[in-house]
């Protein structure tokens, strides 16, 4: 079923794709920030150029340009690994009012609603699925989803339409060459996804071009000490099954989505692993002023800190190896992600 169709099946009026309030941050990609793009039957248009963008297969809005030259081959097969498998895909037919349920009840995510707070616009960069900016879109939040996988949005699309949800919007978009006005949004979210780039630093500097100045910026990515474990399960997950893994005993019910739990964590065609220095350095590169990690740097006020985006400090290098270490038995049984947040101090 078509997300218009869903849309009509349930009963609900079909949402704009885009608020105006997104729609006035986008432009066309590879161009300059006052090529601005508006909506048209059946996709986008260009109001300088007046060039049309279809939405693809009539349903996803797409300003898609794909990578030439250096990292080419990297790009198209995680784009294909996607397209294969959705991610993180969802428990069945769900309901708005249950993922707002379940996100409530996930530390992180409420965490994060928590320290975004109200009226913000939100530009997530690698959705997925959507789950989470459908979750952020909660407090007159106004939330942009980009991603490169075809089948990944569409099922973001499903949940928005089917649901009625006007203040999340999504399209297809390179993270190398996002259609994205600089200096635009409030908050900034990449949670999981330049690890899968061919290059994470450049990936990571095209997404703070993004932030407004005074706006947030949060990177998450897989941990060079934490993620070991889940690399010495890749050698034996064909013998024993996917239950070695702690998040699908414990945490997925839906056989899909532990399918698609186990390809994503062990078969992901290309991965990086990262340390908070590294992601230090980045801040530096691009006018980044650190605030606070998650999990919290051991030893340092961060631990104590009541908000994720609170002003923390960022600890001796050595608090910063320990803690890294300490993510093993933590963070490690669940894939070993850790976020970095800071704020943007000039413009791009």
């Amino acid at each position: 079923m078509m997300p218009q169709e869903a849309a009509r099946a349930a009963g609900v009026a079909a949402p704009p794709m885009f608020s105006d309030r997104i729609l006035a941050c986008l432009k066309e990609p590879g161009e300059s920030d006052d090529a601005g793009i508006t909506l048209a039957d059946g996709g986008l248009r260009g109001v300088k150029s007046n060039r049309f963008y279809p939405f693809i297969d009539g349903v996803v809005p797409s300003l898609f340009v794909g990578q030439t030259g250096s990292g080419e081959q990297v790009t198209a097969s995680v784009k294909d690994f996607y397209e294969e498998n959705p991610f993180p895909s969802y428990e069945g037919v769900e309901e708005f009012g249950q993922l707002v349920h379940k996100g409530s009840q996930n530390p992180f995510s409420n965490a994060l609603l928590d320290a975004i707070g109200f009226n913000k616009t939100v530009l997530e960069c690698g959705c997925g699925t959507g789950q989470l900016s459908h979750y952020l879109q909660l407090n007159n939040n106004h939330v942009l989803g980009i991603d490169m996988s075809i089948s990944s949005l569409q099922l973001a699309l499903d949940h928005k339409l089917g649901n009625g949800l006007g203040r999340s919007s999504f399209a297809q978009m390179n993270i190398f060459n996002l259609a994205i006005k600089d200096n635009a949004f409030d908050v900034v979210i990449s949670h999981g996804v330049l690890h899968h780039t061919f290059d994470a630093r450049k990936a990571f500097a095209e997404v703070a071009r993004k932030v407004k100045p005074g706006g947030i910026i949060m990177v998450g990515l897989y941990n060079c000490y934490a993620r070991v474990p889940t690399y010495l399960r890749s050698k034996v997950i064909g013998l024993t099954g996917g239950k070695i893994d702690y998040v699908v005993r414990n945490r997925i019910r839906d056989q899909r989505k532990a399918d698609i739990w186990i390809k994503d964590q062990y078969y992901n065609p290309h991965e990086t692993w990262h340390s908070i220095d590294e992601v230090l350095g980045w801040f530096k590169e691009n006018g980044i002023e650190y605030l606070n990690t998650s999990p919290p740097i051991l030893g340092t006020n961060g631990e104590r800190a009541d908000s994720l985006f609170a002003t923390t400090d960022p600890g001796t290098s050595y608090q910063r190896i320990v803690t890294q270490l300490a993510w093993l038995g933590t963070i490690a049984r669940e894939g070993a992600l850790f976020d970095v947040v800071g704020r943007k101090t000039k413009p791009s």
